[in-house]
Order: C-alpha cells, then structure tokens, then sequence
C-alpha cells in the first residue's frame, strides 16, 4: 500500500501549488527575471527586516524583544516573497526542551521558510559558502547565532563538527534547538533522499528530541537550482509527532529506523495534502532579551546597509553629472 500512496503522492506533487511559476518558457523567463530581482534583497535581508519587518526590532524600552531570527524569517517568507503556510495535520511546532529540527532540503527558500516554521528558536547548519555569497546577511547572522557555518570534507570532521555544535548550543542559549536537512542536499524531486546518519547519530548520542517538519513547493519561492523564484507560494507544512532519544538508550538503529519510519509518514502526509483540507498556520514570535552583540549587530547592520546605498547613489550621481 505504502508504494501506491507514494507514487499518488508524487504526482500530485507535481502540480503546481498557488503562487508557483507556470510552466513553459514563459514561466521560465519570469521566475529567472524574478530571481535576479530578488536576490539583491535577499543579500540585504537582515538590515532591510530590522527597517521595514514585523514585529519591530526596536522597542528599546522592553525588557523583550522578538528575536532577530524570528522577525528575518517573516520579512522574507511573508512579506518579501508573499508566501502563505498551510497547515497539515494538528501538530505544531515541539518548544518542550532542546530539540532537532529535520527538515526537508529544497532550495535557497529552506534558510527563512524553515527558520520561521521553528518561530526563530532554531539556528541553521550551512555550508560555508553562504558567507562568501551573502556576506552580508551571513555574518550578522553568524555574530547573533543564527546560522552555524561549516566546511565540508575536512578529516575527522564529525568529532570536530559535534563539538562545535556543543559549544554554539551553550553560548546562544536563545536557540533551543537546530534545523538539520538529513538527505545531505538540495533534493526537489517529489521523493525524499536517504536519509544520512551523521548528525542523527548526533542527536542520539546528546538524547536530544526530534520533530520532524516537511514543507512542499519551497523550491518555487527561491532556487538557485531552478533558476527562479516566485511570489505568493502555498507551502503546505507538517509537523511530525517528537521521537524521544531518551526511549532508544543505547539502540541507535532502533532509533534511526524510527526517525525514518516518521519522516516517511511526514512526507506522504504533506505530498498527499493537495486533496485534503487544510488551514492557515501562522508561527508565533519568540521574545528574548537583547544583549551587547545583539545590539552591535543591529545598529552596526542597518549603519552599514545604509552607508552602502549612499555610496551607490553617489556613484550613480557622479556618472550622470
């Protein structure tokens, strides 16, 4: 049974949700002139969300304030790329304790989407190479937590790479969990990948808990590898049920085996939502207290954002006159 759910799964997949660019070279051309359009604003995204997102950053009299993640996430998810969230199923996001994210990997969207579905609690594993492209929404981002950038293919890598994040979890305590794509890459086909070992047997090792999430379409809001973007997306989202790492005490396979069973489950449950009903979900803010770094990060971000842009009307003003 579970092959023919899958196989309807991926054809309904296959259709284009609200929002998506059409088909065609058409539909081609726009999402590529939409791409280029986009991606300036995305290199610009942090300062440009402490400016114009909600909620406000600025409220310096409170003791609480959104986090810097949370408000990001929404700028660019809701108000950036107009992008709607479904929710399937009843289950929302797990806030009981430390806790991994396993989300599916599509598309450059993956970093705000997924960021705004753990409501900013969670911080993002990414290849290094996010700071050399977007070096000015990585590195503020780095500065307050945010993103933890690493570097592939380095040897003994895994034992380095669990200390590293040992030690990020315990000076950001604001994040209480992280976000890990467990298929290892960018994957937009309507099947899942295998999923790999490496950073579950991380959680198991910490006896963290897992919740998995699974978004469709992330791929028509931002993709470097689809060449487009698009506007107005319906990204219908799941929330798996929490698998303990405490229950599977020295069972690693019994826990990885369950990991894969649920994520299987969450797949089939959020590719098959296209007939079913489903309804809005809106993440709730995290409020945290701001520190020195975050404050430094804050004015520091928006100075610079704005003293580029003087200089890039300055330029543009000294070569017409």
């Amino acid at each position: 049974a579970r092959p023919a759910l899958r196989r309807e799964a991926s054809r309904r997949s296959l259709a284009a949700m609200p929002g998506t660019t059409p088909d065609g070279a058409v539909g081609k051309v726009v999402g590529f002139l939409t791409l280029l359009a986009v991606l300036p604003v995305f290199s610009l995204s942090l300062p440009l969300s402490f400016m114009f997102g909600s909620p406000s950053v600025w409220g310096f009299g409170e003791k609480y304030r959104p986090s810097f993640s949370f408000t990001w996430s929404k700028f660019m998810t809701e108000s950036v790329m107009g992008c709607t969230l479904t929710l399937v199923g009843n289950r929302t996001l797990h806030k009981d304790g430390r806790c991994v994210y396993l989300c599916n990997h599509r598309a450059w969207a993956d970093f705000f989407v997924d960021m705004y579905l753990t409501e900013g609690r969670a911080f993002i594993l990414s290849r290094y190479l996010v700071v050399y492209v977007f070096p000015l929404f990585a590195v503020p981002a780095m500065a307050v937590g945010a993103v933890f950038a690493f570097k592939r293919n380095k040897p003994g890598q895994h034992d380095e790479l669990n200390k590293q994040l040992d030690d990020h979890m315990a000076r950001f305590p604001d994040f209480s969990g992280l976000v890990v794509y467990p298929e290892g890459t960018r994957n937009i086909r309507p099947k899942a990948l295998p999923l790999r070992r490496g950073l579950i047997k991380y959680t198991w090792s910490r006896q963290l808990d897992v919740q998995i999430i699974i978004a469709a379409d992330k791929e028509h809001v931002l993709s470097q590898k689809r060449g487009s973007a698009s506007f107005g997306v319906e990204i219908p989202v799941g929330y798996s049920e929490v698998i303990s790492a405490k229950k599977f005490r020295g069972d690693f396979e019994g826990f990885f085996k369950e990991v894969v069973k649920t994520w299987d489950e969450q797949w089939d449950a959020v590719y098959d939502s296209r007939t079913k009903e489903t309804r809005p979900h809106h993440p709730k803010a995290q409020l945290v207290e701001y520190d020195t770094r975050a404050l430094v990060v804050l004015l520091g971000s928006v100075g610079c954002m704005c003293a580029l842009v003087a200089l890039v009307v300055a330029a543009a003003a000294a070569r017409f006159l």
